[in-house]
């Protein structure tokens, strides 16, 4: 068999077959060097290529290696050579899989769909990994090479990709770590999460019985809502309407989610809140929240929220209108403090029982000293009726 002039591969197939195991050792030496010479003629690389491949299923194995430690800097390596190394014992496969750049976006995610979980964790380390191929690790890889993903300092977990992970391995502990160790996580993985660990302490204490049910469903019933207003809290404006609509997809968003914040004056929740629910833009939102009395009861009737926290958000849209009339802010207490207020001042007709109900919402949804106060004047209302 013949190539170029000067090319005499018939040589080498001669070696392979009665050579000795130096021999073919120098003949693997020398053709990686051809492989590696991005100067050397196509068709020159293209004749060795069946021999090469003669050479990467040697049984002898000092020859294999030294072909795959050779043929390691070749940029472009015929995928046959290259999967037949990496097919190799894992000592010659793993460090050539590590090293060589002749892999493309493809070959990667071959690797990642059908490799073993030593092979999976050696390409989830290298550097060059693209969105793709982190997906096809991420979707299709053993949980080792999943984990090696949050060690390569080069990988970035796109939010498409974390969302895989989660939905994947939302019950892997080591996995549910490192996705909420990630400052890039995206919030709805976090309020997903926050679920999910609230269900399982609801679980947990009915079945040890450390308080009575009642009690243990409105004690993680108010955890949950917490650290999930936490995450809302935490969302710019961009992150918290699809955050919102999110939540409302999945019938998390609650009434007292609403009130809650309207309590502490977490207006920008509110105000996103409602403007979803209502269908409308959060600019009208805020303009009915905060106006008068028939455009507010217009947004609340359109919101669908319950009749029963009305006067709440009322009365915290009429604090935050002053606020911003006067350009001040409030600390989240003083603002409840300002609520309370509110409830017993501003609507004159306003039966006391009604307030009575919502300083037990204010007193229900704010610190210690805000509740203390709730529940002097609430009990006061309700004595005097």
């Amino acid at each position: 068999m013949t190539g170029q002039p000067g090319l005499d591969v018939g040589i080498f197939d001669m070696i392979i077959e009665t050579g000795d195991a130096q021999a073919r050792t120098q003949l693997a030496s020398e053709l990686a060097g051809l492989l590696n010479d991005p100067e050397a003629p196509e068709n020159e690389r293209d004749c060795v290529v069946p021999v090469v491949l003669k050479l990467t299923a040697d049984p002898v194995k000092e020859v294999r290696r030294t072909l795959a430690e050779t043929v390691v800097a070749a940029k472009d390596l015929h995928a046959d050579i290259l999967f037949s190394i990496i097919a190799d014992e894992d000592d010659i496969a793993l460090p050539f899989l590590a090293e060589t750049p002749a892999l493309d976006h493809w070959k990667m995610r071959s690797i990642a769909r059908v490799g073993d979980p030593a092979r999976q964790v050696t390409l989830a380390k290298r550097p060059d990994l693209d969105d793709d191929v982190v997906k096809e690790i991420a979707t299709q890889a053993d949980l080792a090479a999943c984990l090696t993903l949050f060690d390569n300092e080069q990988c970035t977990l796109s939010d498409r990709n974390c969302r895989i992970l989660y939905a994947r391995f939302g019950r892997v502990q080591e996995i549910i770590d490192r996705l909420l160790a990630l400052d890039t996580l995206p919030l709805d993985i976090r309020i997903l999460q926050a679920k999910r660990a609230s269900n399982q302490v609801h679980q947990l204490m009915a079945e040890r019985g450390w308080v009575p049910a009642n009690d243990a469903a409105d004690m993680v019933a108010d955890a949950e809502e917490r650290a999930i207003l936490s995450i809302l809290d935490s969302a710019n404006d961009v992150e918290l309407p699809s955050l919102i609509r999110f939540m409302t997809g999945r019938s998390m968003l609650t009434a007292s989610m609403v009130m809650r914040s309207a309590c502490v004056g977490n207006m920008r929740i509110v105000e996103m809140a409602m403007a979803h629910l209502a269908n409308m833009t959060v600019v009208k939102a805020q303009d009915a929240l905060y106006g008068g009395v028939s455009a507010f009861n217009s947004l609340y009737r359109s919101s669908g929220l319950p009749p029963t926290c009305i006067g709440l958000i009322r009365a915290a849209g009429q604090v935050e209108r002053e606020l911003r009339d006067a350009k001040r802010v409030l600390s989240e207490e003083n603002f409840a403090r300002r609520v309370i207020e509110q409830i017993m001042t501003g609507d004159g007709a306003m039966p006391a029982a009604e307030r009575a109900k919502y300083l037990d919402f204010v007193g229900r949804y704010s610190g210690e000293r805000v509740r203390l106060i709730a529940n002097r004047l609430r009990e006061g209302l309700v004595s005097a009726a």
